[in-house]
């Protein structure tokens, strides 16, 4: 497993900010989501909905070890609005070194 480092961002600028471990970025975000304090008063059911619905992420490259921005496209369902997305970065110091994005 590698060990990253995910946030949350919300409507009011504040950010969740939380280190996991995962076997890729998905998996990570996930467990990130699952765990964080941040979210302990929203819509279990919306936020599972919206990661296997709605998640959009995206890789920068670049010649880093891994850095993705992800955010939802739930747009519709009020119970996940306030919650705008955040980025996944591999902090495993032997972690690959990404060269193409996508």
């Amino acid at each position: 497993m590698n060990l990253y480092t995910v946030t949350i961002g919300f409507e009011d600028r504040t950010r969740a900010i939380m280190q996991v471990e995962g076997n890729n970025e998905i998996e990570a975000l996930n467990r990130a989501i699952r765990e964080t304090e941040a979210l302990e008063n929203h819509d279990r059911a919306a936020i599972e909905e919206t990661l296997t619905e709605f998640l959009r992420i995206t890789h920068l490259a670049m010649g880093y070890k891994g850095v993705w921005l992800w955010h939802h496209v739930n747009f519709d369902n009020e119970a996940v609005e306030d919650i705008y997305g955040g980025t996944i970065v591999q902090t495993d110091r032997s972690g690959a070194i990404r060269e193409a994005s996508s």
